[in-house]
């Protein structure tokens, strides 16, 4: 058992690099361990400073016998899922995430406006899509990867002059081909001395 150690805890704070927050489709070479590369990746801009939530939860039923001692508790669910607001409201790639590819429409900037994007809200179904979540804390690196998720709610923030424009999002996650829904590195930033 680890004694306390400060070298133990860090933050979840975003990589200056990439926002913290990456998406590609679901065919992309994913990333193994928490500094390589991130190649097909798209990042998504600023995230609200509420961070990332992980929102996944482990349900048991606990069966009792006759005599009301519990006996067993026996897995009803297990889901991998995870909360944050984008704050890039004006990103096409945001916008492709939260609306739908084919219901987001660039237009060319004119002498009358910038880039227009027409939104068509349609209902659709999201795709399924991988996730990267890349955190650094000193020299802690954290790395969630998503092989296989998809956008399963949308709220937008509401529409004032004290708060940015966003959309609240959750991500849920669903088994890829290796059983898996979710991987996790963690690099504790030690480096070895030769």
């Amino acid at each position: 058992m680890a004694l306390p150690s400060s070298k133990f805890i860090g933050a979840g704070t975003p990589v200056a690099v990439s926002g913290g927050v990456l998406v590609a489709p679901t065919t992309a070479t994913l990333p193994v361990g928490a500094s390589s590369p991130t190649t097909g990746f798209q990042p998504l801009g600023y995230v609200s400073e509420d961070g990332i939530e992980s929102k996944g939860e482990r349900k048991i039923e606990q069966i009792k016998d006759w005599n009301a001692d519990i006996i067993a508790n026996l897995q009803t669910e297990h889901s991998v899922r995870f909360g944050l607001t984008l704050y890039a409201v004006w990103d096409e790639d945001v916008l492709n995430e939260v609306f739908g590819k084919g219901n987001v429409t660039p237009g060319a900037a004119t002498a009358t406006n910038g880039k227009l994007y027409t939104i068509k809200e349609t209902g659709s179904v999201l795709p399924r899509r991988a996730w990267i979540f890349d955190m650094l804390s000193e020299n802690k690196k954290m790395r969630i990867v998503l092989p296989n998720a998809s956008i399963s709610q949308v709220q937008e923030r509401k529409f004032v002059s004290k708060e940015l424009a966003g959309f609240s999002i959750t991500i849920e996650a669903f088994k890829d081909d290796f059983n898996n829904k979710a991987y996790r590195y963690l690099d504790d930033g030690v480096l070895k001395t030769v």
